[in-house]
């Protein structure tokens, strides 16, 4: 029998999963309130799901709020997928674009943990993320990085979202005095502390095993219940599918025109399905690959660097040639 708590993947779960899984929480510690043994959190606890529980039935009720919700969840997919981005430039072997992808992280990294503030904050950081990648200071890396595909579809979701913003006055008298999101956050690091506190009181033999293994045991099966569904509905979009194996096009050779050249490649993978079958995908520049040169500023052969990114991983080097001009 297990001795140890399961870690539930609550950042993953929807918003029905999400409060689902936190009242039979809720009743499971109530169960074992007496091993527990700390009514404040248990209380504290009980206060942030009935929150969220109540919050959760008015975005039902909202088919505005629920579009809301869906443009903050895809401009969030954006934001994040940018970051990673950027922390594959971090790794590559040109300089330059190690250094701009740096330069663009640390922007980034004056507004912490974006994606899990609320509402206004978040549309107001991008708002000012934006601006300041639009400035002399950032648009050379911005170029060079190819990142401005990435920041027209961010500020596209940002402006969607923004219309979305404008309550109606029946709207917003319905609305909450805190953000789904927020409220979210708020029920997990509650449920995070009394996780703590069993925890604590495994390692510290405060009661007996024949007392606490009963609560760990049906805790882990109903974490393993939630995680196992996240897996199911959304496992296959966080498999990352290897590019080192794919085909490309070849490349015809280029002309010299005095400035660097660059190429965008063609780029297909196999993809094996369950049945067997093989599927060939052809792959979007800036979604699922960027590319990185060498030697590419002037006549010879020039070396591309293909680099999976965002469902993708893996790297493909290849070469193509360079005509000076005639």
């Amino acid at each position: 029998m297990d001795t140890e708590l399961r870690k539930a993947d609550v950042g993953r779960y929807s918003n029905a999963d999400h409060i689902e899984f936190h009242k039979t929480s809720d009743d499971i510690f109530d169960r074992y309130k007496t091993v527990i043994n700390d009514p404040v959190l248990l209380t504290a606890y009980r206060t942030k799901v009935t929150q969220e529980d109540q919050i959760y039935k008015w975005m039902r009720r909202s088919e505005f709020t629920e579009k809301k919700a869906e443009a903050d969840h895809e401009r969030d997919k954006i934001f994040l997928a940018i970051v990673e981005n950027l922390h594959s430039f971090e790794k590559h072997f040109d300089p330059s674009l190690r250094d701009n992808a740096k330069h663009v992280l640390n922007l980034i990294g004056n507004y912490r943990n974006l994606t899990h503030t609320d509402y206004d904050a978040e549309t107001a950081g991008i708002d000012s993320i934006l601006e300041r990648l639009n400035s002399a200071d950032y648009l050379p890396a911005v170029q060079n990085l190819q990142l401005a595909p990435w920041l027209t579809e961010l500020t596209r979701l940002n402006t969607l979202f923004k219309s979305y913003a404008v309550d109606t006055e029946e709207e917003q008298v319905k609305k909450p005095d805190i953000s789904p999101k927020a409220a979210r956050n708020e029920t997990d690091e509650a449920f995070r502390k009394i996780t703590l506190r069993i925890t604590s009181i495994i390692d510290l033999g405060l009661v007996d095993d024949i007392v606490y293994k009963p609560l760990v045991k049906e805790f882990n099966v109903h974490v393993d219940h939630y995680n196992t569904l996240v897996h199911e509905r959304y496992g296959r979009l966080h498999v990352k599918t290897d590019i080192s194996q794919g085909e490309i096009e070849p490349i015809e050779v280029q002309q010299y025109t005095g400035e660097p050249v660059y190429v965008i490649p063609s780029v297909k993978v196999s993809k094996t399905e369950k049945d067997g079958t093989v599927t060939v995908i052809k792959l979007k520049f800036s979604e699922d690959f960027t590319v990185g040169y060498k030697n590419n500023t002037g006549p010879g052969t020039a070396t591309l660097t293909i680099s999976g990114i965002g469902k993708y991983t893996g790297e493909i080097v290849t070469t193509f040639n360079i005509a000076a001009i005639e």
